[in-house]
């Protein structure tokens, strides 16, 4: 019997070592679909809870954003602001809310001409005197006694010193030390006072028949807006020069126009 087992094994040994390789291996490829298949219901279980976490991390993110507006940090980036919800039911107390603030900041009618009014007051803040007369012929009285250090050129270009350029001069620079009386040329009335960078504060004199008189780099005003001057009326004192003539010295800027136009003061004064 025990001869006719190993004599069936040497016989069959073949086959039956082929067999057991052909079960060992059915048995592998069970137990890797077996892994497989788990592998692959846990990829789907991640990713079925993916949009789930997004979703909850995005309404977070919202809340935080609307939270961040309603406590007023102006800095959140405009690309944030249409996470807030607008669907009709919060539309609708906006709508109302921006009709509101429109009803409450809408003026009356009856408001409109006494703003108007008001401004029309506060443009002409004086009385224009009607009896201004100037032909730019008479014997004027010069406003400081000094002289030329820069003449009026509207037709060529004259060397600045301070500013090392050649420019354009609309006035004149009489030369004066600080604290000189300036006085006016002529009878007129006050109609503007400004703080210049270039020329200091300039006094703007109304001579009549569109003439104008301009007295620049002056300090201690003697007289204000809206206020009638003779031929004598002592407007204010030089001033240090302004930063543009630190070179040329203290001086008086004086100009005149006619009409708006600048022309050369130089005639009107007679000066040679």
């Amino acid at each position: 019997m025990k001869k006719s087992v190993a004599e069936f094994f040497r016989a069959n040994g073949f086959y039956l070592s082929f067999g057991v390789g052909v079960v060992a291996l059915v048995a592998a490829l069970a137990i890797y679909n077996v892994n497989a298949n788990k592998e692959q219901q846990q990829n789907q279980e991640i990713n079925l809870n993916e949009p789930m976490e997004q979703e909850i991390a995005d309404a977070q993110g919202t809340e935080e954003v609307q939270e961040t507006i309603l406590d007023g940090d102006m800095d959140v980036p405009m690309d944030m602001w249409i996470t807030e919800d607008t669907t009709e039911e919060k539309a609708e107390p906006t709508t109302q809310t921006t009709q509101e603030v429109a009803q409450n900041t809408e003026a009356p009618a009856e408001e409109i001409p006494e703003t108007e009014d008001a401004m029309s007051n506060e443009t002409l803040a004086y009385e224009p005197l009607a009896d201004l007369s100037f032909t730019g012929l008479e014997e004027v009285t010069m406003p400081v006694l000094g002289n030329t250090i820069l003449p009026y050129s509207m037709d060529t270009t004259i060397y600045f010193p301070t500013l090392g350029t050649y420019r354009c001069n609309s006035g004149m620079l009489l030369q004066a030390p600080v604290d000189a009386e300036v006085t006016s040329i002529w009878h007129g009335q006050v109609t503007d006072i400004q703080d210049t960078k270039e020329h200091g504060t300039v006094v703007t004199v109304d001579l009549g028949s569109g003439y104008t008189a301009m007295y620049g780099q002056l300090q201690n005003l003697n007289v204000a807006v809206g206020d009638e001057v003779w031929n004598d009326t002592i407007v204010g004192t030089v001033a240090e020069p302004t930063a543009y003539y630190e070179k040329e010295g203290s001086h008086l800027y004086f100009a005149m126009t006619k009409d708006g136009e600048p022309i050369n003061p130089m005639e009107v004064l007679q000066i040679e």
